[in-house]
């Protein structure tokens, strides 16, 4: 079923890609340790026949403040006009106990723009291109397991908001973590996005159930470069 969100261009992408990165914060990094790393992918568009993920990619920054906590950014690359730059923290509040998962949670605040107002670019009738900015909060909570040596599964439940609009867009997800070598790992990510927001009405066309949310797929290739 095709859905589609109508936006401003700005609030769109920022929309549609509502925790549209590979999930980070899954297990903590470790006191004093980086992690780094690169997410493509997005929601599912329809309007050029098949089924497209969006093409963003977002690459980002863990670092771990203890054991349990880490801080991250990260950075939208521009795509439509649309860039975001991303700054949060998440902490494990379980670990992993047999069958029970390790629990994280977290948050993070998100900046969207327009990088061609800062650039002082025109549009084709002269007008000059405004920054509009838009800021969306984010928290999250993922429980993971183990799933042998190389292998980490995670699910989890992402709140994308305006709170001062009282906009809430939550979204679930799965997905699964290889590590081949301890320095770096392969990711794949499903996500159904925003499916309490009835989409039926707006302009992008993008793949979900029903008249509701979008299913997006991301990748993540992420680096541990103090990994022993």
């Amino acid at each position: 079923m095709r859905i589609r969100f109508g936006l401003p261009l700005v609030v769109l992408a920022a929309v549609a890609s509502a925790g549209c990165f590979a999930a980070r914060g899954i297990r903590p990094v470790g006191q004093g340790k980086l992690a780094a790393g690169l997410s493509v992918g997005g929601p599912l568009f329809t309007n050029l026949g098949g089924a497209i993920p969006t093409p963003l990619v977002t690459g980002y920054a863990r670092y771990g403040v203890t054991d349990r906590t880490d801080v991250d950014a990260g950075l939208t690359i521009p795509t439509t006009r649309a860039m975001a730059i991303d700054a949060g923290a998440s902490h494990e509040i379980l670990a992993q106990k047999g069958g029970v998962p390790a629990v994280d949670l977290g948050g993070r605040l998100n900046l969207w723009f327009n990088p061609e107002g800062v650039a002082g670019a025109k549009d084709s009738n002269g007008v000059a291109f405004k920054l509009d900015p838009e800021v969306f909060e984010e928290v999250y909570g993922y429980a993971s397991w183990k799933l042998g040596r190389k292998t980490l599964g995670y699910v989890g439940l992402d709140l994308f908001a305006q709170v001062q609009d009282a906009i809430f867009r939550p979204s679930v997800l799965a997905g699964v973590e290889w590590r081949p070598v301890r320095l770096f790992g392969l990711q794949l990510q499903l996500e159904q996005m925003a499916f309490l927001t009835n989409q039926q009405d707006s302009i992008v066309s993008f793949l979900g159930p029903g008249h509701y949310g979008a299913l997006a797929v991301q990748l993540g290739f992420n680096f541990y470069p103090e990994a022993k």
